[in-house]
C-alpha cells in the first residue's frame, strides 16, 4: 500500500498535532508528517520485516484512546490486507464514539446519497444533523463536512428554483473552504435552467475575487475551480445577451486552460458575433490538434456546410481532414521519441508459459501495464483490442499486457475472469506482486497505470505515457502511429 491513501482519508485527523506513535514513540515524540513518512518507507519497503513493524505500529494505536489513533491503525489494516482487524476497528470506534468523527461522518454521508427528497426534507435531516453533531464539539479542522452538507441542500433548493433559500445557504457558506466549489454547482444547475440572471449574480463576484487572488499571486480555498467559474460566469453572460464580455473570458479560459469544453463556448461565442469562419477555424485547429473528438466535431461540420452554403461534401471534408491529423500526429509523436534501453524481464502469463523480453528481439513490443481494479486502465481496452485486432496478423508486433499492482490474494482468478467476461485476447503476463524492487512496473519507472510502453526491434523504449481514454479510433490511429515509428527504429 502506497501510505498516499491514508493522506488522502485522513488529511484533517492528524493536522499539526504532537503526540507519539506506535513503535516510533520509543525514540521521540512525531509530528503527523514525520509519522506517515515513516509508514510511507515501510510501505515502499513491501518486506516481511517491514509488514511486522507496521503491524507493531497498528497494535500501539489500536489501543490509543484517541478515535484519530485508531482510525489510522484502521487504515494501516486495510493496506496490510488485514481486512478482518480493519473492520473490528471500525467497529469498535462506533461503540467507543458514538458522536465522534466516524460515526457522524457516515451520518452526513446518507444525507448526501439521498434520493428523491425535497430541499425542506434535506434541509431537516441537516438541522437534525448538526443538533446531535454541534460544529463547536470538534476541531475546525475536521468541520468541512458541515459546509458540504449546506451546499447539499442549497444545490437541491436550486434544483427547485427556489432562490430565496439558495442566497441564505449561500451567505452561511461565504466563509467555508467549499464556498466556490457550491457556487460553480449552483450556477451550472441555473445556466442548464435559463436562470441567467441569478447565475451571474453569484458567479461574478466569485470569479472577479479568484482572479484577482490569482494576479496577486496568492493561493485560496476553491481557487482549481477558477476555469470552470469562469465558463460558467460566461455562460451566464451570453445568456443575459452580453457576448463582447463573455467572448473576452472565453479568450482568456482558451488560452490559459484549454479544454473541449471551453474550445466549443469560445467557438460559440464567435458565432453569436458572427464570426462563423473565426469559429470554425478555431474548432478545426483543436481538432487537427487533439484528434476527431466527436463534441468537437458536431461543431465543426456544421459550420462546414453553413460557410459553403451546404454545398460542399462533408465526405470529402474528413477525408482531407484526416490526412492532417495522421500529420500532425506524427509530427507531435517524433517529438516525444525516446531511445532508452528497455529493462530486461521473464514473467508467467495465464498458461503459466513464461515469456522474456529477450525472446522477443527483432519484434516491435508493446506492454500495457494494468490492473482489474484501475477504472481508467479498462476504459481503453476496447480501444486496445481494437489495436491488437490489426496486428493480429503482423508478425513483426506483440502486444503483452503486464497485470500489476494487484493487491488481492486471489488476483489470478480475477484476472481471469475479467479477461474472460469480456472476451479480450490479450495475452497477459503476471508482475511481481510482493517485493516491489523485483517488479517489472518499478524497472520501468511506471508511477501510474494505466502506462503504455513501445519497444523498438532492437530492444529500445521509444514511447512510454501514461492515461488513457475511451475513444477506440483515436486509441487505434495513435497506438499505430506509435509501432510504424518504432518500426523504423
Amino acid at each position: 500500500m502506497n501510505l498516499k491513501s491514508i493522506k488522502l482519508v485522513l488529511p484533517l485527523l492528524l493536522l499539526g498535532s504532537q503526540v507519539a506513535f506506535g513503535q516510533l514513540a520509543a525514540k521521540k515524540a512525531v509530528t503527523q508528517e514525520e509519522l506517515y513518512k515513516h509508514l510511507n518507507g515501510l510501505f515502499q519497503k513491501g518486506t516481511d520485516e517491514s509488514k511486522a513493524e507496521l503491524v507493531k505500529e497498528a497494535e500501539f494505536l489500536a489501543k490509543s484512546k484517541k478515535e484519530t489513533d485508531q482510525l489510522l491503525a484502521g487504515q494501516i489494516y486495510t493496506g496490510l490486507q488485514k481486512a478482518d482487524k480493519a473492520d473490528a476497528i471500525k467497529v469498535g470506534i462506533a461503540k467507543k464514539f458514538p458522536k465522534g468523527i466516524t460515526v457522524r461522518n457516515e451520518a452526513f454521508g446518507k444525507l448526501f446519497k439521498a434520493d428523491n427528497q425535497t430541499a425542506a426534507q434535506m434541509e431537516e435531516q441537516y438541522n437534525a444533523l448538526i443538533k446531535k453533531f454541534p460544529e463547536n464539539s470538534y476541531d475546525d479542522k475536521n468541520n468541512g463536512i458541515y459546509g458540504y452538507g449546506m451546499g447539499a441542500v442549497a444545490q437541491q433548493y436550486a434544483k427547485e428554483k427556489n432562490l430565496d433559500r439558495v442566497s441564505y445557504y449561500l451567505d452561511l457558506l461565504r466563509s467555508k473552504d467549499n464556498y466556490v466549489h457550491v457556487v460553480f454547482a449552483i450556477g451550472r444547475e441555473l445556466n442548464q435552467q435559463k436562470q441567467y440572471t441569478f447565475s451571474q449574480s453569484i458567479l461574478e463576484p466569485v470569479y472577479t475575487n479568484l482572479n484577482q487572488l490569482k494576479s496577486e499571486g496568492k493561493k485560496s480555498a476553491g481557487g482549481q475551480y477558477i476555469g470552470a467559474i469562469s465558463l460558467q460566469y460566461a455562460d451566464a453572460l451570453m445568456g443575459n445577451g452580453q457576448v463582447d464580455k463573455a467572448l473576452e473570458i472565453l479568450a482568456k479560459v482558451h488560452t490559459a486552460s484549454p479544454s473541449e469544453t471551453a474550445t466549443i463556448a469560445y467557438a460559440k461565442a464567435l458565432q453569436a458575433k458572427g464570426r462563423d469562419l473565426d469559429a470554425f477555424q478555431l474548432i478545426e485547429t483543436e481538432v487537427i490538434k487533439e484528434g476527431k473528438e466527436p463534441k468537437l466535431l458536431e461543431t465543426l461540420l456544421p459550420l462546414y456546410s453553413k460557410l459553403n452554403n451546404g454545398l460542399s461534401d462533408t465526405t470529402t471534408y474528413l477525408k482531407e481532414l484526416n490526412g492532417r491529423i495522421d500529420e500532425m500526429l506524427v509530427t507531435k509523436l517524433k517529438a516525444e521519441m525516446v531511445k532508452k534501453e528497455a529493462p530486461q524481464f521473464s514473467l508467467v502469463d495465464r498458461s503459466g508459459n513464461e515469456v522474456s523480453l529477450a525472446g522477443l528481439k527483432g519484434k516491435v513490443v508493446v506492454l500495457d501495464f494494468w490492473a482489474t481494479w484501475c477504472g481508467p486502465c479498462k476504459m481503453s481496452f476496447p480501444g486496445m483490442q481494437a489495436a491488437v485486432n490489426k496486428y493480429a496478423n503482423d508478425q513483426e508486433v506483440v502486444f503483452l499486457f503486464i497485470n500489476t499492482w494487484q493487491k488481492e490474494e486471489n488476483y489470478k482468478e480475477l484476472v481471469n475472469n475479467f479477461i474472460n467476461d469480456n472476451k479480450y485476447s490479450f495475452h497477459v503476463l503476471y508482475d511481481e506482486m510482493k517485493e516491489k524492487d523485483k517488479s517489472v512496473v518499478s524497472a520501468y519507472g511506471v508511477s501510474g497505470i494505466p502506462t503504455k510502453v513501445v519497444i523498438d526491434k532492437d530492444g529500445f523504449i521509444r514511447f512510454q505515457s501514461s492515461g488513457s481514454g475511451s475513444d477506440v479510433e483515436k486509441i487505434v490511429n495513435e497506438m499505430s502511429n506509435k509501432i510504424e515509428l518504432a518500426k523504423k527504429g
